[in-house]
């Protein structure tokens, strides 16, 4: 199997040659990091200086909630280096700000056999640590003939992904031998790994690491110099649309002309997921006559708006903190949804569309203690916006169950430490 899947991967490489060649070619942003991705190595950076723990997360989200866990094992093993990789520019920017005192930082190579054994035997890990759902066959087969332990937290499988995994199950078995600790978020991922090939004593149900990560509250000051840069009065409401992609935003937008001819006092925030899909947004709400401003973040916006858009970096959490409530996309096209807990955090009313397959088991709680309002389309949307616009007591209502809920959740994080550390002194 692993001779086959091999060979399929190389073919597909040589085959869509002339389609990725011809991106790299037209489109600057597919080639940011390539050279890390084709040969394992970033442009210039050193190897660590002794042997470390490489801990991987794919996204932004990922990298978030991998912080903690960087962190508090670089404490208590400080006889490691830590070098982290990431599959995005985003995501590998963030994880550098947010790691003070990482050795490496860099982007997972292709999982060709010749280019992830590469990065190995350039960053020597003792131990290999991946967030979630990132499955790479050539690189854990690699970890597994050097006698890198590998272990895999806050781990999950969407539905979605558990039936192709079945489809080839004897292949997937075979990779997830290589994994020797499993720190999974919920029961039914229990069962999915389970089903799948992995032993059961190497799983442990450690919950949904994501209800853990921590808040960055605006002070009153700061709430009153960001309204002052965006032309906000104080008080004034304003509904935001957090990591939004172009498939869901036509329904987004009939919601918003719908809210905006009942209540003209609104404005909205939209928060793209993808900042190069800016100027198409821009021109559809042009298109529509909407009063529209792209905000790149530090200057100061002086035109007047109906919609912002906002094309910078790191500025979601605290926009969330600015509006009466909040959507988050990815959610109304089958992409998956992005993190609800975003906004609800800071005790924002929450919405969200049907398609949630990667946040499946934080949509559930979500839904089942009322913390949440799922929409399916642009009537139940405005309907939504509406209601937490006019109804002053049901926001504050969610502010104050929002504390408790996060209390009840929190602690995976803690529970996915103790267990990493515990494996780590075990093959130390």
């Amino acid at each position: 199997m692993t001779f086959l899947y091999n060979l399929l991967l190389h073919m597909g490489v040589i085959l869509t040659f002339p389609i990725w060649g011809l991106f790299l070619i037209l489109n600057p942003r597919y080639r940011k990091g390539l050279r890390e991705r084709i040969w394992g190595l970033p442009a210039s950076e050193d190897g660590p200086d002794r042997s470390s723990i490489w801990v991987h997360a794919s996204s932004l989200g990922e990298v978030k909630v991998s912080a903690p866990v960087c962190k508090a094992l670089s404490a208590d093993f400080p006889e490691y280096a830590m070098v982290f990789s990431t599959s995005t520019p985003v995501g590998k920017k963030q994880a550098i700000s947010l790691l003070d005192g990482i050795q490496a930082v860099f982007l997972l190579p292709m999982d060709l056999q010749w280019v992830v054994c590469r990065a190995v035997r350039r960053y020597h890990p003792k131990f290999f640590l991946v967030a979630e759902t990132e499955f790479w066959p050539n690189l854990f087969f690699c970890m597994k003939r050097k006698g890198v332990p590998v272990a895999l937290f806050n781990g999950r499988i969407s539905d979605r992904s558990f039936k192709r995994y079945r489809l080839f199950r004897l292949f997937f078995k075979e990779v997830l031998s290589c994994v020797e600790l499993f720190c999974v978020q919920t029961e039914q991922d229990a069962k999915r790994f389970r089903l799948l090939g992995a032993p059961e004593d190497r799983i442990r149900v450690t919950g949904n690491v994501k209800f853990d990560a921590v808040e960055t509250p605006l002070s009153s000051e700061e709430i009153v110099a960001l309204q002052h840069s965006l032309r906000i009065e104080i008080d004034e409401p304003l509904w935001i649309a957090g990591s939004i992609h172009p498939e869901e935003f036509p329904v987004l937008m009939e919601a918003w002309k719908a809210i905006k001819a009942d209540h003209p006092e609104v404005r909205w925030i939209v928060i793209p997921r993808h900042l190069y899909d800016i100027p198409q947004f821009k021109d559809a709400l042009e298109n529509q006559n909407i009063q529209v401003v792209v905000w790149k973040g530090k200057s100061e916006v002086t035109d007047p708006w109906d919609v912002l858009l906002v094309n910078a970096l790191g500025q979601l959490v605290r926009l969330y903190q600015l509006g009466f409530c909040a959507f988050v996309g990815g959610s109304l096209a089958p992409i998956g949804g992005h993190n609800p807990l975003e906004p609800l955090r800071y005790g924002i009313p929450t919405l969200f569309g049907p398609r949630m397959e990667n946040f499946r088991e934080i949509r559930r709680i979500l839904l089942r203690e009322s913390m949440g309002v799922e929409v399916a389309n642009a009537n139940e949307l405005a309907s939504a916006v509406r209601r937490f616009l006019v109804d002053k007591e049901a926001r504050t209502q969610v502010k104050i169950e929002a504390r408790k809920f996060f209390d009840r959740y929190q602690g995976a994080t803690n529970r996915s430490i103790h267990n990493l550390k515990e494996w780590i002194i075990n093959h130390s």
